[in-house]
């Protein structure tokens, strides 16, 4: 029988971690979004409708929505009002009010990582995993909901943690309140944040259930948490202009059930990719694996790479590789057409880098999975009571929380930035495998492999705000030669902000109270196909006469203002949007 390539496991698993330390963490991740220069007057992705109502609020106290937030925006928005109020009425200052809480949140991550008893080394690691990665740098640069959304997890996690390791039975209790209660508060940001409350906490407290009085304590916080939910989501659903989300939208047939467990394997696929950094840890072990192994692992990456090369040449090779979803990561200079403009923008990573980068994700995944398996199988009594806390803990929120995103799977599609929630649970299953079955500190050439990919995300993030400011210096040009912003398209966002500032609300059915306000949309057909941006169903107050795309349509008439040139980091490096006019 040949001997476990699993070395022993060390017995004393506490760690003392230090505060300074994940405040410096947080401190780098500021740094890197700041550096990236994230300010452009106009929205990034769904942020205006987010910025309009926290604009609205500063000017009136009062929650003002406008047809376009599935989300309920709470805290968010009084938060950025006091901002607004402080710095001006721009989106710079919006924006500028979530530096505190990326800060935080990775620090408390930090803490989070050293509760589960990560050395401290490994926890910086983590930290700046989750902080450094192309996701978090620019949706911690925008006024979005997800990394507050994010924060509220992870507080009610740390708090949960701080009951769990609590010496006497009433601060446990404590500490379990705390988290219910903050959660509560917390998740009118998000609503998917509230699995803290619903899920985390009574997890927590299943735990702790030979402490005295935690399960009756633990189920009558559940019961008051789904209350106090249950009355926010009416008075949610009761606003004008608001958009609740239903969990059942209508009718399921095959393809759609087909279509969601695409879906989901992408998301799988794609929090793989998050976690690339730490995955590659496990690369050196493959020389240890078995020899079954040592050849089943090449052949199935052979396999599909042929896969890849069969769907390239039918065309359909581009949403099958990395990054797999869309939204952010793509639009990171990897997507050439993301759907905000018309046209198609030159790409940095092209379909056969972002195939290699496929392959070698799916590979050190393939590693990480079998190294695990054949760990566990042969230390089966060595049970590590870290991972298991963490199994117990998290487990169901995990669960719970991909389940939520099976509506998107079926009736949409679920977005790259919706897995920043289970982004922390990958990273601390990851680091406590690989302290339980292979060391305990991670090697230090993965902090340039971390390196790497964070200087690409800020990089990323730079260029994509490098667009946006071009964008509304092209608006600017148009507008100075007398023309309305309702004769302009601007694009995705641009064009949110003109309808909302022209009319009442977004033309969308699905607004709530007030969905009376919808009128059908009527098909441009002064324009052809490929010059009709899929958006203008939701803005009729934009008629344009004036397009601002990312290349010369040929659908489209050039105009005598010549294009706007804007300077990306990442090459190419010298890029333009262009000011073209309706075919005569």
């Amino acid at each position: 029988m040949k001997p476990s390539p699993c070395p022993g496991e060390p017995d004393d698993f506490r760690r003392s971690v230090r505060w300074w330390e994940g405040f410096f963490c947080g401190l780098v991740v500021v740094v890197a979004i700041v550096a990236s220069r994230p300010y452009a007057e106009m929205g990034f992705i769904d942020d205006w409708s987010y910025v309009k109502t926290a604009f609205e609020y500063a000017r009136t106290g009062h929650f003002v929505y406008n047809g376009w937030a599935t989300a309920m925006l709470g805290w968010q928005i009084l938060w950025g009002a006091w901002f607004v109020k402080l710095f001006g009425y721009s989106f710079t200052a919006a924006r500028l009010s979530m530096l505190p809480v990326d800060l935080v949140s990775i620090w408390l991550f930090y803490s989070i990582l050293g509760r589960f008893g990560i050395t401290r080394r490994n926890a910086v690691f983590g930290a700046l995993c989750l902080g450094l990665s192309p996701l978090f740098i620019p949706l911690g640069a925008s006024y979005m909901t997800d990394v507050p959304g994010l924060f509220v997890i992870l507080l009610c996690l740390y708090l949960c943690l701080r009951a769990l390791d609590a010496r006497q039975d009433r601060a446990a209790l404590l500490w379990l309140a705390a988290a219910a209660v903050s959660n509560v508060a917390g998740g009118t940001v998000r609503q998917i944040a509230w699995l803290g409350a619903l899920v985390m906490v009574p997890s927590a407290a299943w735990m702790m259930r030979r402490r005295r009085g935690v399960l009756i304590a633990g189920a009558v916080l559940w019961a008051l948490s789904a209350v106090t939910i249950f009355i926010c989501l009416q008075w949610w659903k009761r606003q004008p202009y608001s958009v609740p989300e239903h969990i059942v939208q209508g009718p399921v047939s095959a393809a759609m059930v087909a279509h969601l467990l695409v879906e989901l394997l992408k998301a799988v696929l794609c929090t793989c990719l998050l976690v690339f950094p730490i995955l590659t840890a496990w690369l050196p072990r493959y020389k240890t694996l078995p020899r079954k192994a040592r050849i089943a692992i090449p052949t199935l990456l052979a396999v599909l790479a042929g896969f890849a090369f069969a769907l390239h040449l039918h065309g359909s090779l581009e949403h099958r590789v990395a990054p797999w979803l869309g939204h952010v990561i793509g639009t990171e200079s990897m997507f050439s057409s993301t759907g905000e403009m018309l046209g198609t923008r030159p790409v940095t990573i092209n379909l056969f880098w972002r195939t290699v980068l496929s392959l070698a994700v799916i590979g050190a995944a393939a590693i990480c999975i079998i190294y695990t398996a054949l760990c566990h199988q042969a230390n089966r009594k060595a049970l590590n009571t870290r991972l298991r806390k963490a199994v117990c803990l998290l487990g169901f929120y995990a669960a719970s929380y991909f389940c939520l995103l099976i509506p998107r799977g079926l009736y949409s599609f679920i977005y790259d930035r919706y897995l920043l929630g289970v982004f922390p649970v990958a990273i601390i299953v990851l680091l406590l495998s690989y302290e339980k079955e292979v060391w305990e500190g991670l090697p230090g050439w993965l902090f340039f492999v971390l390196g790497a990919v964070s200087l690409y995300g800020v990089a990323a993030t730079h260029d994509w705000f490098a667009l946006n400011r071009a964008r509304v210096q092209a608006f600017a040009l148009v507008r100075a030669t007398g023309v309305e912003p309702t004769r302009i398209q601007g694009g995705f966002e641009l064009d949110g902000w003109t309808q909302l500032e022209y009319a009442r609300s977004m033309n969308w059915a699905a607004n709530g109270t007030s969905s009376n306000i919808y009128r059908a949309y009527s098909i441009d057909t002064g324009l052809a196909p490929a010059c009709r941006l899929d958006f203008s169903a939701y803005t009729p107050a934009v008629k344009p006469e004036y397009f601002i795309v990312f290349n010369s349509m040929p659908c489209l008439s050039p105009s005598d203002l010549g294009p706007t040139a804007y300077w990306n980091w990442l090459p190419p490096h010298r890029r333009f949007v262009f000011i073209e006019r309706r075919p005569k």
